[in-house]
């Protein structure tokens, strides 16, 4: 098995950006508006573009939150703003029926489904107050970019490019399900965009299928990637290993990281997935020095019991608990191996980001644009199904998937052509 080398950085763009210096022009880009939706799979991809276009330390996160609770677990399929209105009409009406029932409670009952949490760092995202901001402050600072992503974001980003499309660049990162021209850049996976395959055909209503998927060509301002965006590079990883070099140096090599995500709606599995992986681990722990195993939050229970259970008193496997710190980084650093469930697109893109090997397992029960994007992958020999008969110690590797970058360099040339520019 090869050692960890981690190349230097590119020297051509990684240099640190001179985006801070003080006065200018307004045709400079010196800082950004995130606009999340609470999912860090979505939030770090708009992060992960920020940094790539030197703002990592010059933008501010904000974040369209919904209902939660009670009754409002079941409307998120309702745009946010009517989700949110029609929620403070149900509140208060349930309150007042308390009241008039004379309930001790009310007071309680009320909070508890009392819509939004409370962010002390994370601002509400609100329409009129960063329009405001990228038009108040232009002279000064520049313009704006805003880089949105999610279902609930579309309609925040849109509208504030419709009311300050002179001071702003809006980017929507996947695709948003509405007209393309809202937005001055759509960044989403080609699997989001030609979702329907022949296979696909059977499994998407022919009602639902002009919804989902575009007919037409991209246009000049859509940037189709292979996966999802992030912000691992070679500096983060090179930084990450220094982090990390006390807990994974002295590890037995290789070094084989398991990343398990959890079931969704185009990708279900539960216990029978886990006793195949456990199984096909076992298979392979020969050929590995050491295996350390990392459950999402959301991993239901149902698979980590399998996990604990057949590999928890393994002398060459670690489970992480979920206590922080989060080893994630220190595993892209310093594995030599990646063993992914195939659900997340996220977990793969930055596994592949690395260009060492990457096994996926359960890609046979993804369906639609999920299938169609490990058939992607594979086809490009980026990832191999794990089947347990692979040899862990086998080098092999590939181009590391590029996609952040390359979508930060469509960004600065779009901004070029306004006449804008994001020195580095």
């Amino acid at each position: 098995m090869r050692p960890i080398l981690l190349p230097d950085p590119p020297t051509l763009s990684t240099g640190v950006p001179e985006i801070f210096e003080q006065g200018g022009s307004q045709n400079v880009v010196r800082r950004a508006v995130v606009i999340g939706n609470g999912f860090p799979g979505s939030e770090n991809q708009c992060i992960g573009l920020a940094r790539a276009l030197g703002l990592a330390q010059n933008h501010l996160l904000y974040r369209v939150t919904r209902p939660k609770g009670g009754i409002n677990e079941w409307l998120h399929w309702l745009p946010v703003g009517f989700h949110k209105k029609l929620d403070f009409i149900l509140r208060h009406l349930y309150l007042y029926s308390r009241l008039m029932l004379g309930s001790k409670h009310s007071k309680y009952i009320a909070s508890e489904n009392g819509g939004s949490v409370g962010l002390s760092s994370i601002l509400e995202a609100d329409v009129n107050s960063i329009v405001s901001m990228a038009r108040d402050t232009y002279e000064k600072d520049g313009p704006l970019v805003v880089i949105a992503c999610g279902r609930d974001t579309v309609s925040i980003a849109s509208s504030i490019r419709r009311l300050a499309s002179e001071n702003v660049f809006v980017v929507q990162i996947q695709h948003p399900r509405s007209h393309l021209n809202r937005f001055d850049m759509v960044i989403t996976p080609r699997h989001d965009y030609y979702p329907l395959t022949l296979e696909a055909q059977e499994q998407v209503p022919r009602f639902m299928r002009g919804w989902i998927t575009p007919r037409e060509p991209p246009q000049d301002h859509v940037v189709l990637t292979t996966g999802a965006l992030h912000g691992i590079d070679y500096a983060t990883l090179r930084k990450s290993a220094s982090a990390w070099h006390d807990e994974f140096a002295s590890l037995p090599k290789p070094l084989v990281v398991v990343n398990i995500g959890w079931p969704r709606r185009n990708c279900r599995y539960g216990a029978d997935l886990a006793k195949q992986l456990t199984d096909a681990l076992l298979s392979v722990l020969g050929s590995c020095g050491s295996v350390r195993i990392a459950l999402s939050y959301r991993t239901p229970e149902k698979v980590s019991r399998v996990i604990f259970k057949e590999l928890g008193d393994n002398p060459k496997v670690f489970i992480w608990n979920g206590q922080e710190p989060n080893p994630y980084m220190g595993h892209l650093a310093w594995g030599d191996a990646f063993v992914v469930t195939a659900d997340s697109v996220s977990l793969i893109s930055e596994a592949c980001s690395t260009g060492k090997p990457v096994y996926v397992i359960g890609a046979d029960h993804c369906k639609w644009k999920i299938a169609d994007f490990h058939k992607s992958l594979r086809e490009r020999g980026v990832v191999r199904p794990f089947t347990g008969f692979e040899d862990m110690s086998e080098s092999w590797g590939y181009p590391p998937l590029n996609d952040t970058a390359e979508a930060a360099m469509r960004v600065r040339s779009a901004l070029a052509a306004r006449g804008w520019s994001l020195r580095s």
